[in-house]
């Protein structure tokens, strides 16, 4: 096989070149070295959702504000993103799009959303339940008027929960309660 030296000096230049873009400023795009972010934003293309369009505004705001960066996940073009997606809204009833999820505090913000609440977002503050119309209501003790349940005794709980376990947890659990009234013993 022979080779031309133009097609050497070529090829050489090439490579050096891909090598200095690389360790350099990695400017070419698929050369790029993804960093992890917390911040995800799933999203649809652009112009197919105006609720969208509109939160990539806030979010480009405010990642060019603070300097952070979101990763966005086109769940449209993406099938992994779009699984993602579907275990994070799993079993929600509210409108899930677009969504904006924080990995570390695992906060949602869904739809269109104030750039203030998305700021808190992204600093994984915990974030006011939307919800507000709705009144939590705490019942301590049943209903009006039924008499209130009888204590399990502790033993009997005990019990219960011991049959549950593997003879290894039992020793373990025995062990533990061997240690803990040698504990005592010593105060």
């Amino acid at each position: 096989m022979v080779r031309s030296p133009f097609l050497h000096v070529v090829l050489t230049a090439l490579m050096a070149a891909l090598f200095r873009a690389s360790s350099a400023d990695a400017s070419i795009p698929f050369l790029k070295k993804k960093t992890y972010t917390p911040l995800l934003f799933f999203k649809v293309p652009k112009g197919t959702m105006d609720e969208c369009d509109s939160m990539e505004k806030v979010v480009k705001s405010l990642e060019k504000e603070q300097g952070i960066h979101v990763e966005r996940l086109d769940i449209m073009r993406d099938r992994h993103a779009r699984k993602l997606y579907e275990k994070l809204v799993e079993g929600n009833l509210r409108s899930p799009f677009p969504l904006l999820y924080h990995r570390e505090s695992l906060q949602r913000v869904y739809g269109l959303a104030e750039k203030d609440l998305v700021r808190s977002w992204s600093k994984g503050r915990l974030l006011p339940d939307t919800n507000e119309d709705e009144k939590e209501v705490t019942v301590f003790g049943g209903q009006e008027g039924e008499p209130p349940e009888e204590e399990m005794d502790m033993e009997e709980l005990e019990l219960e929960m011991d049959q549950e376990l593997t003879p290894m947890q039992r020793r373990g659990k025995e062990a533990m309660k061997r240690r803990m009234e040698e504990g005592r013993k010593k105060k």
